[in-house]
């Protein structure tokens, strides 16, 4: 089970940050960092998947980061697109919202010509032994063997993380820590430590505003409960 640390280490090397930094825009120069593979469903799931992309962007970088939505080039093979993400990257995020796994059911129960992508790229994942991690929203339920189809049965058994609206920046920095210590791309390489910066205040304000959601002028963003 994954285990909450105070802080970051950085194992060596010169570029490494000091501690006491507390946020997602530092990227460590010379570090090696994980490449990762949003896994998400239109709808819900894909506000988050955005959120997340641009959070961890910040940590680590937008080139090391996949979305399809993004990421996909216009005029490309979109299925050898995904696939050959999935291959390259290092962990992959399936983000969990509500209801999530009854989707495999409607699926299954429509047209027999359907297909679903989510499935296929979670299939693609543990085929090439890759780390695949649920982030689970807010109302999400761990998930269930029972409730998935049996090629995804090991997700039930996988440690999960929590991306809550309400603990955005604490959710995503805890993530971006633990992405960093599985990920065998950075093992015993810079954990750059997260600091406070403008640009992470910017996003937020400028997401809290998108949202309707009211907000002090000298306040930190605050989110409703």
């Amino acid at each position: 089970m994954l285990c909450r640390t105070p802080t970051s280490r950085c194992i060596g090397g010169s570029d490494c940050v000091p501690q006491g930094a507390a946020s997602l825009n530092i990227r460590a120069k010379g570090c090696q960092v994980v490449h990762i593979f949003i896994n998400y469903r239109k709808g819900g799931g894909a506000y988050a998947a955005a959120l997340l992309d641009a959070l961890l962007s910040e940590r680590f970088g937008e080139d090391q980061v996949f979305r399809a939505a993004k990421s996909v080039v216009a005029g490309s093979d979109f299925a050898e697109s995904i696939l050959k993400a999935v291959s390259e990257c290092q962990v992959m995020l399936v983000v969990v919202d509500p209801g999530w796994s009854d989707k495999f059911t409607t699926l299954k129960s429509g047209s027999p010509d359907a297909f679903d992508w989510v499935q296929r790229e979670i299939e693609e994942a543990f085929r090439l032994n890759r780390i695949v991690v649920p982030v689970l929203l807010s109302g999400a339920d761990r998930l269930r063997q029972d409730d998935l189809p049996e090629p995804l049965v090991r997700l039930a058994f996988v440690q999960y993380l929590r991306f809550d609206y309400r603990n955005v920046r604490q959710d995503s920095i805890y993530m971006a820590e633990q992405l960093a210590r599985v990920s065998p791309s950075i093992e015993n390489r810079c954990a750059a430590q997260l600091r406070r910066s403008s640009g992470f205040r910017s996003f937020l304000l400028a997401l809290c505003k998108g949202l309707g959601w009211e907000q002090k002028a000298d306040a930190p963003p605050t989110f409703p409960v």
